[in-house]
């Protein structure tokens, strides 16, 4: 799992793994489920109704190699769209600790984006949830601006429960900021 390559720091707490939500994933492996079945169906029909292609003269026997190959073809493709959905949603991955969340993005099959932000520089977490289904199963946006330039910002959408993620965030920021304020040191 990806989740034992992260480096943790000395007595460092993970407190939440989050992955986006249940129904987007669903929602992209039917679509690659619907297009992989959309040529299948389009043969099917053509077997039903072979006289209307002979009044054509269209003989079905010579395009039968062709047609054969170009649908085992759109299989492998749409079988490939759906594994790299599931690629994606697996290796996607929020990971919060007790001092930082790290942000994995799985953006292609060999290209990874890993950031990880500090919650003590953390200043504004903004949770969006938008549409009826949304708020029906409780997913959104959650964006979050650290302290710095625009490229210490981030934004994750469609993660599950963003107000608890929201929650569980504040709260171990204001433990981190507390803890480090009592210590006195930033190196902790």
């Amino acid at each position: 799992m990806l989740f034992e390559k992260v480096n943790l720091e000395p007595d460092e707490q993970v407190l939440k793994i989050v992955r986006r939500h249940w129904f987007l994933i669903t929602v992209e492996l039917l679509v690659s489920f619907l297009v992989a079945v959309v040529p299948l169906l389009v043969l099917f029909l053509i077997m039903l109704l072979p006289d209307s292609f002979n009044a054509l003269n269209v003989h079905l026997e010579n395009f039968l190699p062709l047609s054969t190959f170009a649908v085992a073809c759109w299989l492998l493709l749409s079988i490939m769209s759906g594994f790299m959905v599931w690629t994606h949603y697996y290796l996607d991955l929020w990971i919060i600790t007790d001092r930082r969340i790290i942000v994995v993005d799985q953006i292609g099959f060999f290209h990874r984006n890993v950031s990880v932000f500090r919650l003590e520089r953390m200043q504004d977490i903004e949770v969006t949830i938008r549409g009826f289904i949304p708020t029906l199963l409780n997913f959104g946006s959650i964006s979050a601006q650290t302290a710095g330039h625009a490229l210490h910002n981030f934004e994750s959408r469609g993660m599950p429960d963003p107000r608890g993620l929201q929650a569980i965030i504040q709260k171990a920021m204001d433990a981190r900021l507390a803890r480090l304020h009592m210590t006195g040191t930033e190196s902790e």
